[in-house]
């Protein structure tokens, strides 16, 4: 078994700030604001896919001239994830950035910090009440699913025994349900198993290995989290599977990516994590200086000045074009 960690995965801070032309989405020259500090907090800390977001937001704050912080539990943890809400509520930021662990647990204390003057924009899963946010930003998980099943569906020639490599995530449960709306449409694709690999690597080495040896009958896995391709990729190499069970990944991370590029995994569906979080923090701050010149104040006026839904979609990855989406060193 490899001795991988979650840790192992964190190589060091992200990635320098490159420019971006999304800058000049701000409608006024940035202005030194160093006493404000902008806060995101995560689910869960501790794994590489993060690190493309963490570039996103750090960009953003140094644009602008503020600071940011980035929270959250090592391990996935939603009640721990709330404490750490809990607390930044009551330092007040400027604003706050959150990835939920579950879309229902946060809502009041959302709106709390709502309530008390601090803008709160979600970014990649969204809450189940809208009025706990005044945007999210991420991807349409549920069609990041059906673009999956459709890309599968051509993979397989419309004839698979299929199992999932999951989480109890709500933004992981819609991409698998897109998969699975697409495969009802086809009679030859069966889906027998769904598993929990706790977007762990070690963990999800383990667990893949685990529904080789309990489903054989599979020939296709489809990972719908960051950490699923990779783990399901080392164990179809070290079960002798790779090549005969296919696989379909979600992210890229760069530990998962060198298996697209030797036909272990077909392909992966990459989130556009450094424009998600560059633009939730720009939002923030447009809210907090009430940047956008619609209204006076768009608080009084009930109007946050914001889209309440930007969709930053996935792109399809697959050996022809896997060489851009390397991480520069």
């Amino acid at each position: 078994m490899s001795g991988i960690t979650r840790r192992d995965f964190l190589t060091g801070s992200a990635a320098t700030a490159a420019g971006f032309a999304l800058a000049n989405l701000n409608t006024t020259p940035a202005v030194a604001q160093t006493s404000e500090t902008y806060v995101w907090i995560g689910a869960v800390t501790a794994i590489a896919f993060w690190l493309d977001g963490q570039q996103g937001f750090n960009a953003a704050c140094k644009a602008l001239g503020v600071k940011g912080e980035y929270k959250g539990p090592v391990e996935y943890d939603a009640v721990a994830q709330l404490k750490v809400l809990e607390e930044e509520i009551a330092r007040k930021p400027a604003g706050i950035m959150i990835f939920p662990a579950d879309d229902q647990s946060l809502n009041e204390a959302l709106k709390r910090a709502m309530a008390a003057g601090i803008p709160v924009v979600v970014v990649n899963h969204d809450v189940n009440d809208t009025s706990a946010r005044y945007g999210f930003v991420g991807p349409d998980n549920y069609q990041v699913g059906v673009k999956g099943g459709q890309e599968a569906v051509k993979y397989v020639n419309g004839k698979a025994t299929v199992a999932f490599m999951t989480t109890t995530n709500p933004a992981h449960g819609q991409r698998a349900q897109g998969y699975k709306d697409v495969f009802k449409k086809y009679p030859d694709i069966k889906v027998v198993a769904e598993v929990d690999e706790k977007s762990d690597p070690a963990y999800g080495l383990t667990v893949a290995t685990q529904l080789l040896q309990a489903h054989p009958e599979v020939d296709l896995i489809v990972g719908v989290d960051a950490t699923a391709g990779a783990a399901t990729a080392r164990a179809l190499k070290e079960t002798g599977k790779a090549g005969k069970v296919r696989c379909m990944a979600m992210d890229r991370d760069d530990d998962m990516l060198p298996y697209i590029k030797d036909g272990t995994i077909h392909s992966t569906l990459a989130q556009n994590s450094v424009l998600e979080e560059w633009m939730a923090t720009y939002y923030l701050y447009w809210l907090q200086h009430n940047t956008v010149p619609a209204f006076p104040d768009w608080r009084k006026a009930g109007a946050p000045q914001i889209p309440g839904i930007t969709d930053t979609g996935v792109t399809l990855v697959t050996k022809d074009n896997v060489d851009f989406f390397f991480h520069q060193k």
